[in-house]
């Protein structure tokens, strides 16, 4: 196993409680603006609209390793996994100046 796996499983073993009443997903990004991969566990308590989201692991964009990683950490978790990349980002309609639902 790579030590980049090693790393985001550790964060991921760190940071995934299995809360009560607690939905968690990851996310994985594609970020073609700072040239990288960047994985998140993402947790919402039941009934409320407050995402909390953990910095897992950034890796440099290298599609080998990133397939690696990936398959490490299928192997590792069944968690639902959300895929983003910024190509393809989406303007909300407004600017958000304070968002309540993302803690800041």
């Amino acid at each position: 196993m790579l030590a980049e796996s090693k790393q985001l499983i550790a964060n991921f073993d760190r940071y995934f409680l299995r809360r009560y009443q607690w939905r968690y997903h990851l996310l994985i990004v594609d970020n073609h603006l700072f040239d990288c991969y960047t994985f998140f566990l993402q947790a919402q308590r039941a009934r409320e609209r407050l995402i909390h989201s953990y910095d897992l692991l950034e890796i440099p964009h290298r599609p080998s390793l990133y397939q690696q990683v990936l398959a490490d950490l299928k192997q590792h978790t069944e968690l639902r996994i959300e895929y983003r990349d910024t190509h393809h980002l989406v303007h909300p309609g407004t600017d958000i100046v304070h968002d309540l639902e993302h803690g800041h």
